[in-house]
């Protein structure tokens, strides 16, 4: 066997991509406990041996995944509900699928845009208050913290924009594709903060249909689907995070 075959090349580790995994042993180990505040950015450049450029993509990373949530002005802060068991088992698939999630995305990118901006001139009332609902029912579910119903909200509204473009070969395809990005869907509705930003992404699309604007719509999607790109790269990229919740004494 050729050993080309076998053996791939090396990628150098990041400084940033460094920093992301200290502090999520930091944060796995209980040093810095749920809620804890992390210390001023000085302090952490001196501490992980990092620039400030790559500490502050750490921290973008981290809070993309929803592990910290920034304050500007304030500092930043470790999530309450980031070290949640259920939450690192559905995030954690995105690392080892990772080169097919972005191919999905790659696809979602040239067909949803494209089916958003079709949907803006060809969308009836009918369809509009079909995507009003799912928008409603994705809210609702955000409340109840209901995981399963956030999917089916999601999934929903999406085949219902297929079927506004009103190009019945191509809704076809995006419910195949909604089949198989279920497993990202999850994931990533997983990450704390994400089904609220997949709420306002929705209506930002919702919007531009409801004023025929093909441009806005096509502009609205493609913003979310890579918001939805990012915070799949965030979490690829900080290989098996949030895996195992530190113990409680």
């Amino acid at each position: 066997m050729d050993n080309n075959e076998v053996f791939r090349s090396v990628k150098p580790k990041r400084l940033s991509d460094s920093a992301v995994d200290q502090i999520l042993e930091l944060v796995r180990s209980g040093q810095l406990g749920s809620g804890a505040k992390l210390p001023a950015e000085r302090e952490l450049i001196t501490r992980l041996g990092v620039s400030r450029t790559s500490l502050r993509e750490a921290i973008r990373i981290l809070e993309t995944m929803g592990v910290l949530r920034v304050v500007p002005g304030r500092g930043t802060w470790v999530r309450e509900d980031c070290m949640q068991p259920q939450i690192g088992e559905l995030v954690s698939w995105i690392p080892t699928h990772e080169h097919d999630v972005m191919q999905l995305f790659e696809l979602r990118e040239v067909l949803e845009v494209r089916a958003a901006q079709l949907a803006a001139e060809r969308i009836n009332e009918e369809q509009l208050i079909t995507m009003s609902r799912s928008i409603q029912r994705l809210r609702e579910a955000i409340e109840r913290r209901d995981n399963e119903a956030m999917l089916l909200a999601d999934r929903e509204f999406h085949e219902a924009l297929g079927a506004a473009s009103g190009n019945v070969l191509l809704a076809d395809v995006l419910t195949s594709l909604g089949h198989m990005v279920t497993n990202t869907r999850q994931a990533l509705l997983a990450i704390p903060g994400r089904p609220e930003a997949i709420l306002r992404e929705h209506q930002a699309v919702l919007e531009a249909l409801l004023g025929r604007n093909g441009r806005a719509a096509g502009k609205a999607m493609l913003n979310h689907v890579t918001k939805a790109e990012h915070a799949a790269r965030a979490a690829a990229s900080a290989g098996q995070l949030l895996v195992e919740a530190p113990s409680k004494q």
